[in-house]
């Protein structure tokens, strides 16, 4: 658990640190999305549960609009390094910036990558579903503007 007590703190931390002014900016769509949904056991729900709340409650503290903020979750059958090259390529090539102060991936099973552009903020969590008993990633992410 203190792992997950350690991602929630760096969701909060993330969203405080990603919100800033300028223009608007295009988050990429997903990557090798699946229909299948994440295997529902207790600590992944109260990790997915828990970063929905802190990041939500983190962009607002930071000044993003609350009715601009979108969420997307998904699985994908790619592993968190895959999920990590992916978005910074896809992200860095859209002109945004990553927050050097933000975990990024880490060997517990989790990465947390927090960007921006202009007066947009965008969070991206993923979790290898391995260590929860499926296959994959799951991935959240969460966006506004200020």
């Amino acid at each position: 658990m203190k792992s997950v007590r350690l991602v929630l703190l760096g969701v909060c931390a993330l969203a405080l640190l990603v919100a800033c002014g300028g223009s608007a900016a295009t988050v990429p769509t997903a990557l090798a999305k699946n229909d299948s949904p994440a295997p529902a056991t207790a600590p992944l729900e109260a990790i997915i549960t828990g970063w929905k709340t802190e990041a939500r409650a983190g962009l607002q503290l930071g000044s993003v609009l609350p009715e601009s903020i979108v969420e997307e979750a998904y699985t994908s059958s790619a592993d968190l390094t895959a999920v990590d090259e992916y978005y910074n390529k896809q992200l860095g090539a859209g002109g945004w910036i990553y927050r050097k102060r933000t975990p990024g991936l880490n060997a517990d099973g989790f990465m947390l990558s927090g960007y921006e552009q202009g007066n947009q903020a965008l969070i991206i969590g993923a979790i290898d579903l391995t260590k929860f008993g499926g296959t994959g990633s799951y991935v959240y992410i969460v966006h506004g503007t200020k």
